[in-house]
């Protein structure tokens, strides 16, 4: 399967800004992720499409806009409904027309939103992510991808969830997840995999391709790590490390 895209975006308009950015996540492997099992790649409804040593794809969890969007305006249209009590205020008229559109909104974009799929591409060391509402999927270098966290409610539910920031002239993110239960296990899976110098992040699911993965890099010369850690990241095997210690000197 080819899983190759044409590059939409070459970088940020404020790179400098955004590297300043207050819930800037920076690209780099802070803790050992979850093991990328069946758990996550066989289970019952897994988002995972494909995964080797060169391509991992996923679905876009996208849909889950317009199903929380809808949800939430049909709940404030039961709750304003003008009919409920004997007179009803004009505020509760305005809420109910925002209700109703949004609910008609979510459908709309329910049923025409474009079929997307998030690509890292450790190959080329590109990564493809969702656009913002109908804009097509977005492709771009991963070194210039930028990464932050959520903030969440008042109650920090969905806080602390990683993000890719869109590189549009107005600010907005794209969900980014694969392994992990926060921002920095992610960041960290997400770093690790597409460090095509450093071994396949731990997990069976990769475990058919580590040796070719091993042996690509040996006949490279086992080159330095491309993104820091705060980790060891060794081989799968003793006889592995052995080999990339004495070769490439790490």
């Amino acid at each position: 399967m080819d899983f190759t895209r044409k590059v939409t975006h070459n970088g940020y308009k404020n790179p400098e800004k955004l590297k300043k950015y207050y819930h800037r996540v920076i690209k780099k492997i802070y803790s050992k992720p979850d093991s990328f099992d069946e758990n996550y790649t066989q289970g019952r409804g897994s988002d995972y499409l494909f995964y080797d040593d060169d391509c991992l794809v996923s679905k876009s969890g996208g849909w889950v806009i317009p199903i929380i969007l809808g949800l939430v305006s049909f709940g404030f249209l039961l709750i304003f409904f003008p009919g409920r009590e004997e007179k009803s205020e004009i505020i509760d008229w305005v809420f109910f027309i925002i209700s109703l559109l949004t609910l008609i909104f979510s459908f709309v974009y329910g049923f025409t939103m474009p079929k997307r799929k998030n690509i890292l591409n450790r190959k080329d060391g590109f990564i493809t992510f969702s656009g913002f509402l109908w804009q097509p999927d977005i492709t771009m270098e991963f070194r210039k991808t930028e990464f932050s966290y959520s903030t969440g409610g008042e109650d920090v539910v969905g806080a602390f969830q990683l993000q890719i920031i869109r590189p549009n002239k107005w600010q907005t993110f794209a969900i980014a997840g694969y392994v992990g239960i926060d921002c920095y296990e992610n960041m960290s899976f997400i770093t690790w995999y597409m460090d095509r110098n450093r071994p396949l992040p731990p997990g069976t699911s990769f475990d058919g391709c580590r040796q070719k993965d091993f042996e690509r890099r040996k006949s490279e010369g086992f080159p330095k790590p491309l993104y820091p850690s705060a980790i060891p990241t060794p081989e799968f095997t003793e006889e592995q490390q052995k080999e990339r210690e004495k070769i490439g000197g790490w």
